[in-house]
């Protein structure tokens, strides 16, 4: 199930070598504020019923690192933001609660070569539709055009490494929650259990080979959706391949066995290869570009799996007209399948998206972007094309 946020940061990691904005013995805080207005044509992603909004989105970002010692490290990263929507007010308030980033978490680490300890806990919340389909149990009905999708994502887990000479090992075990805060998604509350088994291996300086095993219980609360556990095994080379040319490559085998637990009409046993390729070229001190091709398989809405297919390339420039401006581009062309169900869903998503960032000082920027989604599919209610521009600030404290 493929779920997204906007994307606030929540902090950079307490070893960028900034100044934190306080400081409290061992104990350092850093503050980012942040305020975006966004013009969006089509929240609702929807073909003929189209509904324009203007978005005012307040933010601030904290992170607070305790370093007890050495050896031992507490850290919690958070980011928060509000979604005020000016024409359609009631989009903003209906759960009267901020939105979570996705990378905020609670985390404890322990070191003490070889071995590293964390336990952490890391959570989200969104309001953001997402492009989401809902089902109505009283009707029996597919819903689509959603404004708004609450949900509260959370992850607490351990892991564990070992590093001996060029081999890393590591484990862990989590638990994931998905909480929807409406009822029409409520049939998509559940909780999965993962173990997950990792070696990374240091070929050289410039190249890491990597294996990665996991074995995940999935449970739904409503009995709609079909209860499941599957497995994956993978591998991948990372790293320099020329002076010029970076590479990130992992391929894997994923299997899925769905019970018989539910109601949404599919019967499917997926499985298959998943994995991805991205090559990243230098081209000047100045310019880079990179193309991805990849494969997923996630949980679907209404189906056991959506398997998701996409080829994308970005270009990134700095000194972009200025000198302290940089400029992205990124398009991507995305073809997703659903396993089966009441209404399984086949489309084509075509996006482009330039983007750019001026630096006004060491301690904050202004940005722009803009974004144009093309979406083809199988229900005309789901064929629909969107407009986003984005303006924002971000000041560091």
């Amino acid at each position: 199930m493929l779920f997204f946020v906007h994307n606030l940061p929540a902090q950079d990691s307490p070893d960028t070598g900034h100044t934190p904005t306080m400081e409290f013995g061992n104990v350092k805080i850093d503050v980012k504020g942040s305020f975006e207005a966004e013009f969006n044509d089509n929240i609702n992603f929807s073909h003929t019923d189209r509904i324009f909004d203007i978005i005012l989105r307040p933010g601030v970002t904290v992170g607070v690192t305790d370093s007890i010692n050495d050896n031992n490290t507490a850290n919690l990263q958070m980011g928060l933001a509000w979604d005020q929507y000016l024409l359609h007010p009631g989009l903003s308030s209906y759960t009267n609660f901020a939105e979570i980033s996705p990378d905020s978490k609670l985390a404890y680490t322990l070191r003490e070569p070889p071995f590293t300890f964390s336990i952490y806990d890391s959570f989200n919340y969104s309001t953001q539709p997402s492009d989401a389909l809902a089902f109505d149990p009283t009707t029996g009905k597919i819903l689509t055009n959603i404004r708004s999708f609450g949900r509260f994502m959370n992850q607490i887990g351990v892991t564990g490494e070992v590093e001996m000479h060029n081999l890393t090992l590591s484990v862990g075990l989590y638990r994931y929650d998905v909480f929807p805060q409406q009822s029409t998604y409520d049939f998509l509350r559940r909780w999965q259990y993962t173990g997950s088994l990792g070696l990374r291996y240091l070929i050289s300086s410039t190249l890491t080979a990597k294996l990665d095993f996991n074995y995940t219980q999935d449970y739904y609360r409503v009995h709609f959706e079909n209860n499941s556990h599957s497995w994956y095994f993978g591998g991948g080379l990372n790293g320099s391949i020329t002076k010029t040319i970076t590479g990130d490559a992992t391929i894997g085998f994923s299997d899925y066995n769905f019970l018989s637990t539910g109601s949404n009409g599919d019967s499917s046993q997926p499985g298959g290869i998943t994995g991805q390729l991205s090559l990243t070229q230098k081209l000047s001190e100045t310019k880079s570009h990179t193309i991805t091709v990849m494969r997923a398989m996630n949980f679907g809405y209404v189906s056991n799996v959506v398997t998701v297919d996409r080829l994308s390339y970005k270009f990134e420039m700095q000194g972009f007209i200025l000198p302290k401006m940089a400029g992205t581009f990124t398009a991507y062309i995305e073809h997703g399948s659903d396993s089966g169900g009441l209404a399984p869903e086949h489309y084509y998503k075509y996006v482009l998206s330039p983007s750019v960032n001026y630096a006004i000082n060491k301690r904050s920027e202004v940005y722009a972007s803009y974004e144009f989604a093309q979406k083809f599919s199988n229900f005309g209610a789901r064929t629909y094309y969107r407009n986003q521009v984005i303006l924002g600030l971000r000041y560091e404290f």
